[in-house]
């Protein structure tokens, strides 16, 4: 599935590249589709961005401004995100009112960079000033002469100023005179679209597993078999631990680990904002289907050549092994991005280590190369009716994880 998102730098006084806007597109049409309400667009914008393509790969490792309606900040998505290299933009429909003040100090006391959006000055604004890092003008809507009396009271607080929509040169001019910071606008160049992949997920599934985690005491066993039976939520739900959100001192070898390694709170946020973003409505394609098979058969060939205590890994090392395939990406690129044992990286990246085995048996039987899975047989001195009912067990095991995504 396509994923889209328009990145638009913000330049300094020198005209250099110090930060990009990411916006929400649909499509390859270059505009923010207005039926889509702004928290589920927020919400889109970081599973694409975020948890799908990889938020340094679209900003080249720098900052990323993002637009939170209040509705965002409600529901507490904000904290799915890394403090460190993302600025939150309050949007101009933000309220300055108690709710919203309370919110906003939770986020900079967080650690959280706050910009103020299209910003019209107010005076119920004025306590929320020490928290805000950048303000945004319009300058369109409002221009330079109606900030520059504000100028000295933003200076105070040592906030940085943006002028946004700035179109020709005497615009960008102006702001330098008024000693604005940065800038932003179709005269500098217009938002890029960036296209990625994104894995598919079934919308009945993401349902099944948001109605689990919305109970007061989930089950984590139930919860874990949701995440075995889908390579897109598994493939998030890494890439989300391996934010700069958490430090774990130990590799992540299996999927049980990452879900206890976060916890209730944590994982009920991360399915949220999954579920708000409404992945993919239709079943999963082919390719999904064959490497479920693949993952459920590796775990069985763990356990059959001695690796009883890596089948976990072995499992989760079937399931990444087409994401190169699924995701369009060098499968080292995928792998670094993720916070797996290097036994798992060393077999999907190199064929090397003894999970690699299982790896290579399980491309050999479902590939039908008869003659490599003879010297495999051989080596590991493996009953041929036992690796047969393994392997009609992974498909039988995949048939109903099918069934279960064609109900209702």
């Amino acid at each position: 599935m396509q994923v889209y998102t328009a990145r638009q730098p913000i330049f300094n006084r020198r005209r250099q590249v110090i930060a990009y806007e990411l916006l929400f597109r649909e499509g390859k049409e270059n505009r923010f589709p207005a039926h889509v309400p702004p928290d589920i667009a927020t919400a889109k914008l970081l599973v694409n961005s975020y948890l799908s393509v990889g938020l340094e790969e679209i900003t080249d490792n720098k900052p990323g401004l993002i637009n939170f309606p209040i509705e965002t900040l409600r529901e507490h998505l904000v904290h799915m995100v890394p403090y460190k290299n993302i600025i939150i933009e309050l949007l101009e429909t933000i309220e300055p009112n108690h709710e919203s003040y309370s919110l906003i100090r939770t986020l900079f006391h967080k650690g959280f960079h706050l910009a103020l959006d299209d910003f019209v000055y107010d005076d119920r604004w004025e306590r929320f000033l020490p928290l805000v890092k950048l303000i945004k003008v319009d300058i369109m809507e409002t221009p330079y002469k109606d900030v520059a009396p504000l100028l000295p009271l933003f200076r105070k607080y040592k906030i940085k100023m943006l002028a946004e929509k700035v179109e020709t040169y005497e615009e960008f001019r102006q702001g330098k005179t008024l000693e604005f910071d940065y800038f932003q606008g179709y005269f500098f160049c217009k938002p890029e679209i960036l296209e990625g992949k994104d894995i598919e997920t079934s919308e009945h599934f993401l349902m099944s597993i948001y109605a689990e985690v919305m109970k007061p005491e989930f089950s984590y066993k139930k919860v874990e078999e949701f995440f075995l039976n889908d390579v897109g939520l598994t493939y998030k739900l890494l890439r989300f631990v391996n934010s700069s959100l958490f430090q774990h001192s130990e590799e992540i070898s299996s999927i049980k680990q990452a879900i206890v390694f976060l916890g209730e709170n944590q994982i009920r946020k991360f399915v949220c904002l999954i579920v708000t973003a409404q992945l993919n409505p239709n079943k999963p394609p082919e390719l999904i289907k064959t490497t479920i098979v693949r993952a459920r058969f590796c775990e069985h060939m763990a356990k059959a050549i001695g690796l009883r205590k890596e089948s976990d890994a072995a499992f989760l090392m079937g399931l990444f092994s087409t994401i190169d395939a699924i995701l369009d990406r060098p499968m080292k690129t995928i792998m670094d991005s993720l916070p797996l044992d290097e036994g798992i990286k060393d077999a999907l990246v190199d064929h090397h280590g003894k999970l690699a085995s299982c790896l290579d048996a399980s491309e050999a039987f479902l590939q039908g190369n008869w003659d490599e899975v003879e010297t495999i047989v051989n080596q590991y001195n493996i009953d041929p009716a036992h690796i047969i009912q393994c392997l009609n067990d992974s498909m039988c095991w995949s048939k109903a994880y099918e069934s279960a995504m064609s109900e209702g």
